[in-house]
């Protein structure tokens, strides 16, 4: 893992904004205006891709690691950046470099640095935090000054798996991922270019997108005092941005190459069921999720997602936030496994389980989430499964 550099706040100029813009563009087509942009699509012919769900029409960066790649010839470049709404952390590399974390970008451009040498950059902006948090939204990308067409932004692929996508809760974002227990999740410390979904697509040399939201269910969202009504994923995952509405994505477009391997990571919210009162005792304030339930509720939502993606391999991966010891008597792991096991075994042979452990509790990031160190232990558990599947 790379140690990150954070800017100065007089700095923050810099990087006025998150212009992750995973956008796959294609170097045929001549310069045009970012409206034209499709996701995955062309607009420039030296905007590169890295993968990730940007609607065109708004340009506006909502999922966890969206962002954008290109090349210039230069001594610095300035990204334009229309609006930003809430707060937005991001990483900016240049050359490959250590990235540059700016933990909140306000201004209207993200600009490189400026003791650049005069000549050949490469540029890769992501989103780290989610959409909760807030979104940035795009300027004209063909107003960068001396764009270039890259020399090496576009590595080899795995040769079965080009693009995968991640769909999860706060574990697959990246939820106070970059925080020392004990600390309070923020945009800062949320890490989605950092996520075990991101160090695997990594491994095999493949793009990736990530369709996750903190505190999302597969058959309902975290447990409340009052029945949370909000969207879960298997709606959220339909929309083009975050915030667009209900099936607005083109699953993919038909610019973009297919998605050839889907990790489904949910089930920390929905076996959720305690709460505790003011006086500090703990209540069930809503029926534990049952195996059936889960079983049930996972072949339905893998239907759903194969039925748009009929040539991917899907990975059906258990919770490390979901343990046998607590609640006591629930075996909630153990639970949740079996479920996704009898799921494999309906869904068919594109189907295959990967079983998280439980998380080391001595290593914990924010909130008792998965520390960086977890997610390197995630990654290389889904790496190696994949690798068994697709060689």
């Amino acid at each position: 893992m790379k140690k990150k550099r954070r800017i100065p706040r007089t700095l923050v100029f810099f990087a006025a904004i998150s212009l992750w813009l995973s956008l796959s563009l294609e170097a045929a087509e001549p310069p045009s205006s970012l409206l034209n942009m499709r996701s995955g699509g062309g607009c420039s012919g030296y905007i590169d891709n890295i993968g990730g769900r940007v609607n065109p029409a708004t340009r506006e960066l909502t999922w966890p690691a969206t962002g954008v790649e290109f090349a210039f010839v230069g001594s610095s470049a300035n990204i334009p950046v229309a609006d930003v709404t809430g707060t937005n952390s991001i990483d900016l590399s240049i050359d490959d470099d250590e990235p540059i974390v700016i933990d909140n970008v306000t201004g209207p451009f993200i600009s490189t640095p400026a003791s650049l040498s005069n000549g050949y950059h490469t540029v890769q902006l992501r989103k780290k935090s989610e959409a909760s948090f807030g979104s940035i939204f795009l300027g004209d990308l063909t107003t960068i000054n001396g764009l270039k067409q890259s020399h090496h932004l576009d590595p080899p692929h795995h040769h079965r798996v080009k693009r995968m996508e991640i769909i999860g809760d706060s574990i697959s974002v990246g939820y106070g991922e970059d925080g020392t227990f004990p600390c309070t999740n923020t945009a800062a410390v949320e890490d989605g270019p950092n996520t075990y979904g991101a160090m695997t697509a990594a491994a095999l040399g493949a793009s990736y997108s990530i369709v996750a939201w903190s505190g999302k269910g597969l058959i309902r969202n975290y447990v409340s005092p009052t029945p949370d009504t909000s969207p879960t994923m298997p709606e959220l995952w339909t929309r083009w941005g975050a915030h667009d509405p209900a099936n607005s994505y083109p699953f993919p477009p038909s610019s973009q190459p297919a998605i050839d391997l889907v990790v489904l990571n949910l089930g920390t919210n929905d076996f959720g069921y305690l709460l505790t009162s003011p006086n500090g005792t703990s209540y069930q304030a809503r029926p534990p999720i049952t195996q059936a339930q889960w079983t049930t509720a996972t072949v339905a939502f893998a239907h759903k997602i194969l039925s748009h993606y009929p040539h991917a391999e899907l990975f059906l991966t258990s919770s490390p936030m979901l343990s046998d010891d607590y609640p006591a008597g629930q075996n909630q792991h153990s639970t949740q496994s079996a479920a996704l096991r009898a799921a494999v075994a309906q869904i068919g042979p594109q189907a295959h389980f990967v079983d998280f452990p439980p998380q080391q509790t001595e290593n914990l990031g924010c909130d008792y989430h998965p520390s960086v160190e977890e997610h390197e232990v995630m990654a290389g558990i889904l790496t190696e499964a994949v690798r068994g599947v697709v060689g």
